[in-house]
């Protein structure tokens, strides 16, 4: 393995408000959190090639929830319960320590050599830097229920309430599916396990990985992500997926009681959220913007760096259901607004509405004819397609002409090309809302109710929008707006 971060970084592909690695490997996000007037967002790094390798915890944080500055790296691999990797954890505000609870990964196990082992590690620090434990692990095998795997045994989500702690893992049973775990602790050094929270007993794919919870407007809402749920009409799209489910978790049992289970992005590069809760009480949502099992081109084009992180979103509700949109800061990087309302026949172009960083507010109305939409990231061979068919209520995004092309590597779901949801119109209005940021799109429908990430890599000069109707005319009303990080 080569202990140099690589030499030569193309920033072609880079844009202004997606977090990415300086250079090397980026995945799930960790230890999301507010820590010293901060929110402090760690992620998974291999800093040695742009390829997942040995996991490290990179380092960044934000005052704005939009620009990240980077740190030093939080934490690396190396130790005998963690020399394989420091995968993924949480983090939490203890007075004037930030606490870290991450797994340490061993492939193979010492007791099974044809398996691997995972535990649960401690490490705390002022912000900056961070020391491990010196009796780490503090969550071992010993504290797993009966059948439980100790190879598959991870990513915690560590959070107090009043002098108690709380930690929830990820956990393969013996039967192949996964389940939930709760932890609780009067002190981080010494956990004990409460109980399975959630199991999928075959129901929801197979092991599950990166179990989350907040509170929303009084509710709990507990996330994980799925790995390898069969795929659905309009849903479980990529070989692994992300749901999400309101209801009660109550602590002392161990047991969660949801009201529905929901994926919560329909689009090819959303995995492994966390959240976090805000001083002002918003809890904000962030998530790795990619997808495994896939080609990713600034590792195939050798530019040095894979890897994006989500906007920063927050979690609300609307009319009764869970919602995302993206942090109202990001409106503070609006530059030179431009608003239109026409009706569409065919193909139409706004003056002023075109570029690679922009923000458009959308609402189509009065439709006649079978299909409508918007095609951005245009130019001579290229472009990205969203399209609302009236009839259906399917709302498709197709990135197959995109640009530089992204390649499944999943037998199971072999096309990364093309996604759909359905998303009603009831009141006889279809609201999108676009966030461009030069090889990012994401998507919100209906005031975030539905929403669609994805990747996508144009050439520069592919900087067109146009808007459409097929066999008939739409009323749209467009609200655009360019996106900078300085004037």
């Amino acid at each position: 393995m080569s202990s140099a971060p690589p030499t030569h970084v193309n920033p072609e592909f880079r844009g202004q408000f997606h977090l990415t690695p300086e250079r090397g490997w980026l995945n799930d996000p960790n230890g999301f959190s507010w820590f010293g007037d901060r929110l402090h967002l760690f992620y998974q790094h291999h800093p040695y090639t742009s390829t997942w390798g040995p996991m490290h915890w990179g380092h960044a944080v934000t005052t704005d929830l939009v620009r990240w500055t980077s740190l030093p790296m939080a934490l690396a691999p190396g130790e005998p319960y963690d020399a394989d990797g420091c995968f993924s954890g949480g983090a939490v505000a203890d007075g004037d320590r930030h606490v870290l609870l991450y797994t340490g990964h061993l492939d193979p196990d010492p007791k099974d050599p044809t398996r691997r082992l995972e535990t649960q590690c401690l490490a705390w620090g002022d912000g900056m830097t961070y020391t491990k434990a010196p009796h780490n692990p503090v969550i071992g095998t010993d504290k797993l229920p009966p059948g439980a795997s100790r190879g598959d045994f991870r990513d915690p989500k560590v959070w107090k309430e009043g002098a108690t702690w709380y930690c929830l893992a990820a956990s393969r049973h013996s039967d192949g599916n996964g389940q939930i775990l709760l932890f609780t602790a009067q002190d981080p050094t010494q956990w004990n396990l409460v109980g399975p929270v959630l199991r999928s007993e075959g129901k929801l794919g197979g092991m599950w990985e990166c179990p989350d919870l907040s509170v929303v407007g009084g509710r709990d809402v507990l996330l994980w992500s799925v790995m390898a749920q069969p795929r659905q009409e309009g849903g479980f799209q990529n070989p692994h997926s992300v749901v999400w489910a309101p209801g009660v978790l109550d602590r002392s049992t161990a047991t969660f009681t949801p009201d529905q289970i929901r994926e919560i992005d329909h689009g090819p590069d959303f995995y492994a959220p966390q959240t976090t809760t805000l001083p002002d009480g918003r809890v904000v949502l962030v998530a790795w913007m990619q997808m495994w099992e896939r080609t990713i081109p600034t590792h195939e084009l050798a530019h040095g760096w894979a890897g994006r992180m989500s906007l920063v979103r927050e979690v609300f509700w609307h009319r009764g259901v869970l919602a995302q949109r993206p942090v109202k800061e990001l409106e503070a990087f609006r530059r030179s607004a431009v608003s239109h309302q026409a009706t569409v026949e065919g193909r139409r172009r706004f003056a002023g509405v075109e570029g690679q960083s922009l923000d458009l507010d959308l609402e189509f109305r009065a439709w006649t004819g079978s299909s409508l939409g918007l095609r951005f990231f245009v130019g001579d061979d290229e472009e990205t397609v969203l399209t609302w068919e009236v009839s259906t209520a399917w709302l498709t995004l197709d990135r197959s002409r995109g640009g530089v092309a992204i390649a499944s590597k999943s037998a199971s779901h072999p096309d990364c090309q093309v996604y759909r949801a359905r998303v009603d119109a009831p009141e006889g209005v279809l609201s999108l809302r676009l966030v461009l940021d030069r090889s990012a799109v994401e998507i919100f429908a209906q005031n975030g109710t539905t929403t669609l990430s994805a990747t996508v890599f144009p050439k520069a000069s592919s900087r067109h929008v146009e808007f459409f109707s097929v066999d008939g005319k739409v009323e749209v009303t467009c609200k655009a707006w360019e996106l900078a990080v300085s004037e």
